[in-house]
């Protein structure tokens, strides 16, 4: 894969979405799961937090209203320019750059936390090891992420669905999986939680702002599931006559 066209895929995407993920009507799956994050976190008051790949720094804002000093860190200027303006208490420092290569020294940050964004990366684990070189000794780092189906061909299935809705997906992790790298960097796990989420279809779609024909093939593969043909791993299934599917998300905490 090509890393340069992959960020302006990234950039792509995100430029679209960045109005959508402060829309109320769409983005209640991210604002339902923001307790669970940050209870994990642990904030602490003065203590100092990167959110890496932060989108429109929905946690960032989340841990500085708990009284932490917080860096919210993005490549995409309208996800940060859409947070700032939907900030109403303490507000984190937005930066602009990138989860590869954070512009920061080593062992700066009492906690790292990313969220929703190692399915989007060329290298996940490249960027583990960024966020552990900027965390301090003792600190902590907080992933949160889709992790794929047990099965290979229906996490293979899972990836295309995802891609067919938003063309900056690459592959969720497996389960388990960020605990093993974060391992691997030399840290210990504390805690891996992991939630089933069932989501309607229509406001997926809509927060992503998905392409018509990407829309449809998404559709289409529910549609085929749910008369018996080749399994998603999405679990669509029909409620009140719409389309809802499930995903699957996993916290991992380590020190």
């Amino acid at each position: 894969m090509d890393p340069g066209k992959h960020d302006q895929r990234i950039a792509e995407s995100f430029g679209k979405q960045a109005a959508t993920f402060e829309d109320e009507r769409l983005n209640m799956a991210f604002t339902s799961g923001l307790p669970w994050l940050v209870e994990h976190i642990a904030p602490v008051a003065g203590e100092q937090i990167l959110e890496v790949a932060a989108g429109t720094a929905l946690v960032g804002r989340a841990l500085a209203d708990a009284g932490s000093e917080v860096v919210a860190l993005d490549r995409t200027v309208a996800m940060l320019e859409e947070g700032r303006r939907h900030t109403t208490g303490r507000a984190p420092h937005l930066l602009v750059g990138t989860a590869e290569r954070l512009p920061f020294p080593d062992g700066c940050f009492d906690a790292v936390v990313t969220r929703f964004s190692l399915h989007h990366l060329v290298e996940p684990h490249g960027v583990l090891a960024e966020m552990s070189r900027v965390c301090r000794r003792g600190g902590r780092l907080v992933v949160k992420d889709l992790v794929a189906d047990n099965d290979p061909a229906v996490a293979e299935q899972q990836d295309r669905v995802e891609s067919w809705r938003d063309p900056s997906h690459l592959r969720m992790p497996p389960r388990g999986a960020v605990a093993g790298w974060l391992a691997d960097l030399g840290h210990q796990v504390t805690q891996v939680s992991m939630r089933e989420v069932e989501r309607p279809l229509e406001p997926w779609l809509e927060q992503s702002v998905t392409a018509e024909d990407g829309s449809t093939l998404v559709r289409q593969a529910m549609e085929v599931e749910l008369a018996g043909g080749e399994v998603t791993g999405m679990r669509p299934r029909r409620r009140d006559g719409e389309l809802w599917f499930g995903q699957t998300w996993e916290v991992t905490a380590a020190r």
